[in-house]
């Protein structure tokens, strides 16, 4: 018991350091594209999420949401990153992605005999359901009657784009990366993903 604690713990000091250094070196973690930001955070929040168990993805979750309401307000390059200034909108939607990531993975793994698939299925619809959890807020406090149309146009720009962009790159990336974490993780300990 206590050696799993000690895993969670040195898991997510690791990865949440990892998502720290992300967020703040310019084009590395949000990558700026005009209006919207392309982001690759959810991967490092993917990877320790499924393999430190469902604690460390939500911690995870909690790190990467206060990284983006950090560089909303270090870095703000429009009008978007004011709406991220607001926790409910930039960290409880990140906090819920965390535990959903859990969840989706749980499933896939129950339903999947092929790892490499049950993993990537996992991460690409966990970072489309990141997307949606994060416009739901975002569309709640950006709307205004006289530019409805504005709002949705943008929201279905993001999710078309970024939410695509985003899960594709998860499960081509993030995904390989996990499996030999959990290869590493299996010489010290019979054990699947820490549960």
């Amino acid at each position: 018991m206590r050696d799993k604690r000690v895993l969670e713990i040195t898991t997510i000091a690791v990865f949440s350091a990892l998502i720290f250094v992300m967020a703040l070196v310019p084009w590395l973690g949000y990558i700026q594209l005009g209006v919207i930001a392309l982001t690759i955070l959810h991967i490092p929040v993917l990877i320790g999420g499924i393999y430190g168990g469902k604690r460390v993805s939500i911690y995870l979750g909690l790190a990467f949401g206060l990284s983006s309401m950090m560089i909303a307000f270090i870095r703000p390059s429009g009008p978007a990153d004011l709406i991220f200034q607001n926790p409910l909108v930039s960290v409880l939607p990140r906090v819920l992605f965390g535990y959903c990531l859990y969840v989706i993975y749980e499933f896939f793994t129950k339903y999947l005999s092929n790892k490499y698939l049950a993993v990537s299925f996992a991460f690409v619809i966990s970072t489309i359901v990141h997307t949606v959890l994060v416009l739901i807020p975002f569309y709640i406090f950006f709307f205004d009657s006289r530019t409805f149309g504005g709002a949705i146009d943008l929201i279905i720009m993001i999710l078309s784009f970024n939410g695509i962009v985003e899960a594709v790159l998860a499960g081509l990336i993030g995904a390989p990366i996990a499996l030999r974490l959990q290869k590493y993780y299996s010489l010290f300990d019979n054990k699947n993903f820490a549960k």
